[in-house]
């Protein structure tokens, strides 16, 4: 066995129970069964295995398992994968990963054997399936587009219940818009298209073209601004040179050599105005502000008079419309115990009309308190504006005074014009230090090295090479469901047509009489897209085996009676093959699992579990392979009922 095939999967619950399905290493293994017994749970159990963010265990397995474990085997070595069953559906983190020879699942799940966290579980299934032998050091990114899991080999093991049948998806998991992308970034890498090194090429690739065009234009925006920086800089500096706070420019020094003298203009001190008028002018700006202070307090002290005022006034306005709506019972008059529509005696209305009182009586005195405390409150508004207004007369006082005496002196009006024009221009030179030129003083960027290392990473991509490679993937899969595909039942127009695969997840079907070319969901039956899905899935696996790619051997069918039966019934127990309405549906299903039996058998490492309504008893490759039946005669399941429920 030259490919990975499940042997075992086991559901361990509590007191040490187990139960376990036993399948056939390259062959066909059957489980048919009636409704409700958990058949479709093997595919949830399996991708659980395979460390999904999720549990999609159904609600009554969960309560009575505690873990789920998968037997793997090839050629000599055995993997036994086992996990944590959670209550809810939020997959645990807890795994058990074991790798070695002549394996045994443990009798119960408290036995089983290498623990380790999710994300560790999965890299070592990872190592066994030989998927990413490359060590990549974004490998543990959220999302790394390109970067092949464990996680993306599940469209390739499951043809579940909502794809078989499907117009739309061709394969699972192809319809999650979360998933798509990366299936469809990993396919060539499963179709052995491209290795895995040339896939971390590809994504280093665009990634560093993606940067390499950030970088230019952010570089080009920025050689256009440093012209205009230079000149900015040589402004400043002669601004500050006709003001005495530092020498003139040379126009021809470099760009951080002006940038310099800036900051040693930031450095220069200026000559207070206060200083040079004497201490009257001094006590005059010290007087204003403090009046200023106490002009800023006395406005947010009006202010928050002026909101008390508005908020007492709200509610005096509320509680009087309620105090009247309150007011309109006394004319019902029900204290006289006497019902106002019936006129009958009844307690009711007494106990109403007391209420109704007290909360009257409770509405009038807030009334009155709002009432009495509204005149203050207006009072000292009116204060507050008073004060607010005369320190604001004070502060014109003051300024008046203070430009009096910068007025009295021509030289004192000359130096108070220097000091501020001085200041004026220091907060320029500031402002321009702090922002300007913090945007463009970044490392320069080393464009020859990111080029030289893109060049060198196309020349080993090569992508004209790549894309033959993964045409002639295609076409290999493509001729391989097109030569099973008349093997499968089916009519027109898929009756002889060809199937063109295409390594982004798409499919074309070809008509063979006028060379059409149709979308999935033009070949219009159930049975054909039936058809279509199972030719796809093993040339898939067939091309997977001749490329030796990483994908595991196991394909697991979810029912492919589904076209089959009428769909408006849903039948409680297991189904023979005789109770289909028509002889053509029952040779269609011959031909099918004829199909599945001959296209396994010829295939080395490969091994089929149907999930199946329907039985065969006529068929004896069908009743050997089949082993599992749960019938509502046995009353077998996959969990019994007697297996006890966990607590919440």
């Amino acid at each position: 066995m030259t490919r990975w095939n499940t042997s075992e999967i086991a559901f361990f619950g509590l007191e040490g129970r187990r139960r376990t399905i036993q399948l056939r290493p390259n062959e066909v293994a059957i489980l048919t069964g009636r409704s409700g017994t958990g058949k479709s749970a093997i595919i949830s159990g399996i991708d659980y295995c395979l460390g999904s963010r999720s549990c999609e265990l159904p609600d009554y397995v969960r309560r009575r398992t505690i873990g789920v474990a998968v037997h793997w085997k090839n050629d000599q070595t055995d993997l036994i994968v086992g996990r944590v069953v959670p209550d809810s559906g939020v997959g645990t983190e807890k795994m058990f990963v074991k790798t070695g020879r002549n394996l045994q699942l443990p009798t119960s799940f408290e036995q089983i054997e290498g623990p380790a966290p999710r994300a560790t579980a999965r890299k070592l299934i990872e190592r066994a399936f030989r998927i990413s032998d490359i060590d990549d050091a974004d490998a543990d990114e959220k999302s790394t587009v390109g970067k092949a899991t464990i996680r993306h080999t599940t469209p390739y093991l499951f043809l579940t219940a909502d794809v078989i049948i499907s117009n739309k998806t061709v394969l699972h998991d192809l319809n999650d818009p979360d998933k798509a992308k990366d299936i469809r970034a990993t396919l060539p890498y499963f179709l052995q298209a491209v290795d895995q090194e040339t896939v971390l090429a590809q994504r280093r690739l665009r990634q560093l073209e993606a940067a390499l065009a950030r970088l230019e234009r952010q570089d080009k925006a920025r050689k256009k601004s440093r012209s205009l920086l230079t000149e900015r800089a040589i402004a400043l500096l002669t601004q500050s040179a006709g003001l005495g706070m530092s020498d003139a420019p040379d126009p021809t020094l470099p760009e951080h050599e002006l940038l310099d003298l800036l900051r040693e203009v930031t450095s220069f001190e200026i000559t207070r105005t206060d200083t040079e008028t004497g201490d009257q002018l001094g006590a005059l700006e010290q007087d204003r502000r403090e009046t200023v202070r106490l002009a800023s307090e006395n406005r947010q002290k009006r202010d928050a008079l002026k909101a008390l005022v508005k908020d007492a006034s709200g509610f005096e306005t509320t509680t009087s419309g309620q105090f009247q709506k309150l007011n309109l019972v006394n004319h019902l008059h029900l204290d006289n115990e006497t019902c106002p529509v019936c006129q009958e005696k009844s307690q009711i209305g007494a106990k109403i009309a007391k209420d109704i009182a007290a909360s009257l009586s409770l509405i009038e005195k807030e009334v009155a308190s709002v009432q009495q405390v509204t005149p203050e409150l207006l009072d000292q508004l009116e204060q507050a504006e008073e004060n607010l207004q005369s320190t604001n007369n004070r502060i014109r006082e003051i300024e008046r005074q203070i430009r009096s005496a910068i007025q009295q002196s021509d030289a004192l009006r000359r130096a108070d014009d220097l000091a501020q024009a001085r200041a004026i221009t220091l907060g320029r030179v500031e402002q321009f230090l702090e922002t300007t030129v913090e945007d463009f003083e970044q490392a320069p960027v080393d464009f020859g090295s990111l080029r030289s290392e893109i060049e060198g990473l196309r020349e080993f991509v090569d992508p004209q090479a790549l894309r033959d490679k993964i045409a002639h993937a295609e076409n290999m899969v493509s001729n391989y469901a097109s030569e099973m595909l008349p093997s499968l039942p089916s009519t027109a127009p898929l009756t002889d047509a060809r199937l063109q695969f295409f390594a982004d997840g798409r499919i074309r079907i070809i008509e063979a009489e006028r060379q059409r070319q149709l979308n999935l969901v033009d070949v219009g039956s159930d049975q054909n897209y039936l058809a279509i899905h199972l030719a796809l899935l093993f040339g898939l696996h067939k091309h997977f085996e001749q490329v030796a790619s990483p994908v595991p051997g196991l394909l697991v069918i979810d029912q492919i009676s589904r076209p089959y039966y009428p769909k408006d019934e849903k039948a409680r127990d297991e189904r023979s093959l005789e109770e289909m309405a028509q002889d053509d549906d029952r040779r269609s299903m011959a031909r099918i699992m004829d199909f599945i039996f001959k296209e396994t058998a010829k295939a080395n490492g490969l091994q089929v579990l149907l999930i199946e309504h329907a039985y065969m008893e006529n068929d004896d490759r069908y009743v050997d392979a089949t082993v599992e039946r749960w019938t509502k005669a046995n009353g077998i399941k996959l969990i019994p009922d007697d297996w006890p429920v966990r607590e919440a």
